[in-house]
């Protein structure tokens, strides 16, 4: 249903000068009029509110069912006529989207929210309706593609829609003009502007159900979506720099999991000796997502042909990258820096911590030898009394340490590593250096929290999390069970989303679904509101309610 068009002779001049113009287009007037009947002409015509641009409004015109021919368009300042080669079907209904895509000339504001209008070529209208939200970042401009469903399965991947709409800035949309039918409805933001679902290329979102709409049953509301990208390829190494004689800097095509990624899954081969070496740590550092290090002991020779063997690496949709080979430049440039501690993180700002389940993160600016890690660290409180704690490891250079025991509120608790214990792959050590730092308990007066309940649903198993909108990694979530209430406590203050869903895989995870082989989305509900959770003043009798 993407309309070609014809363009007219006449310029278009738009007005200038004057403050920076902020105001979206809108539509003045159409003809026909919404909901006309027995339509005999063989033009449309809309109007804008100002002047916008051609060829935007060219891509922005969609018919819903298409029509056949060509179409041309005639401007005359900011009215546009479109004119049908072919007369229209006998008794049948059309809907006209402008989708938001529209841009005025003056500052490119983009239209404010698709407009739609209805007309039919016979005595009725269809007015059947399906109404929605989409939940994204950034929304606009995302397509609305509805399928209706016969003997063969939709394929949006080849298969153009009966019936689009557009989505406007806050995500809304709406789709009219609808006969009585049962219909299969995505979400999809076509990059190519080909009315087509390009896998990999195009966020989507599939539906939880199909929509049955009837006569008596016209209208179904708050069909939302949360839109995913599909991850079909297996990710890849890109680059490998050797950046001393004990340090390789391995560069992925994407982000991988690092939940399944250790030293383990490398190794060096020196083809012209035919020796494998082996990796002895992995670590992340400060590298960005899909940049690991790599450190071994064994030296290279710098004349020899060198690979990087790769097994086994997944990325985050489970792509596995089974066996690769890279090669590199061997350097002979000596590691001589011990290794130190880069950073310590706490779970709260300001190297604060919870009393209760109490732990720090301490990240090295190299991977270590972990088993003398435990005599090198020294934690007391303010009457010098050692305090307990295990540690585990998140990767060669990072580790969780967990205190053992209950810490006090509100209490400083000071934090030793002693150097000498340590040395990295090349042996570095610094003998007598040592680290302190000062961590401190949270307030037990600091916490919020936040209780309700999810409307009775037909369904079991929903999730109900709650994410932090300025710190997005920070999220609580809870699984309800019979009575339907949730109760989140100690919680972060701040400014949160509630939203919730069915897991019906029981995975502990949101399913977006798939387009093809297609399968259903979970059922999902978003509190219309941000929840404002201040300290010492928890939110309840919060309702998360469901479509039925």
């Amino acid at each position: 249903m993407l309309i070609f068009g014809i363009w007219s002779c006449a310029s278009q001049i738009g007005p200038s000068g004057g403050e920076i113009d902020k105001t979206p287009p809108e539509i003045t007037f159409i003809y026909p009029k919404d909901k006309t009947v027995n339509y005999r002409e063989n033009f449309i015509e809309i109007e804008f509110s100002e002047y916008v641009d051609k060829r935007s409004v060219q891509d922005a015109i969609f018919i819903s069912p298409s029509v056949q021919g060509k179409i041309e368009y005639s401007w005359s300042g900011t009215s546009v006529e479109l004119m049908f080669e072919d007369s229209l079907r006998k008794n049948i209904t059309y809907t006209v989207t402008v989708g938001t895509d529209v841009i005025d000339l003056n500052n490119r504001n983009n239209l404010a929210q698709a407009y739609s209008f209805t007309f039919s070529t016979g005595p009725e209208i269809d007015f059947c309706s399906v109404e929605g939200k989409v939940y994204d970042k950034n929304p606009l401009g995302i397509f609305i593609f509805a399928y209706q469903l016969t003997d063969t399965i939709p394929n949006p991947i080849t298969q153009k829609p009966e019936y689009i709409s557009q989505v406007g800035a806050r995500g809304n949309y709406k789709i009219s003009g609808m006969a009585p039918s049962t219909y299969r409805i995505f979400a999809v933001n076509d990059s190519f502007r080909d009315m087509l679902y390009n896998a990999g290329d195009d966020k989507y979102a599939c539906p939880f159900s199909d929509i049955t709409l009837t006569k008596s049953d016209s209208l179904y509301k708050s069909l939302n979506f949360r839109l995913s990208v599909e991850d079909t390829i297996a990710p890849a190494v890109s680059n490998v720099t050797m950046t001393d004689k004990n340090h390789i800097l391995v560069e992925f095509s994407e982000p991988v999991d690092s939940s399944q990624l250790s030293a383990k899954n490398f190794s060096i081969f020196d083809s012209t000796s035919a020796i494998q070496h082996n990796v002895r740590y992995l670590f992340k550092g400060k590298n960005k997502a899909g940049k690991y290090f790599l450190s071994f002991s064994d030296s290279l020779v710098l004349a020899n042909e060198n690979y990087l063997i790769v097994k086994n690496i997944f990325d985050k949709s489970g792509n596995n990258l089974t066996n690769q080979s890279y090669s590199f430049t061997v350097s002979v440039k000596p590691d001589t820096t011990a290794p130190t501690i880069q950073s310590l993180e706490t779970e709260y700002p300001g190297k604060t911590i919870d009393f209760l389940n109490p732990y720090f993160i301490l990240n090295f600016d190299d991977a270590i030898d972990v088993g003398n890690l435990s005599q090198s660290i020294s934690i007391k409180n303010k009457n010098k009394k050692v305090i307990g704690f295990s540690h585990t490891k998140i990767d060669d250079a990072s580790f969780r340490i967990n205190i053992n025991e209950e810490l006090k509120s509100k209490e400083d608790y000071k934090i030793e590593f002693k150097y000498k214990f340590i040395n990295d792959a090349a042996g570095n050590n610094l003998d007598t250096a040592t680290y302190k730092s000062n961590i401190i308990t949270i307030n037990e007066m600091e916490f919020s929290g936040l209780s309700g309940k999810v409307e009775k649903t037909e369904d079991d198993g929903v999730i109900v999390e709650i994410a932090n909108v300025e710190f997005p990694e920070v999220k609580y979530h809870s699984k309800i069970k019979e009575s339907q209430v949730f109760n989140f406590q100690r919680v972060r203050p701040g400014k949160y989303i509630l939203w919730g869903y069915v897991d019906k895989n029981v995975n502990d995870k949101y399913d977006y679904g798939k387009v093809k082989p297609f399968e259903y989305s979970e059922k999902f509900s978003v509190y219309p509101d941000t929840l404002k959770l201040g300290a010492r003043w928890p939110v309840g009798d919060v309702d998360l309610k469901f479509k039925k």
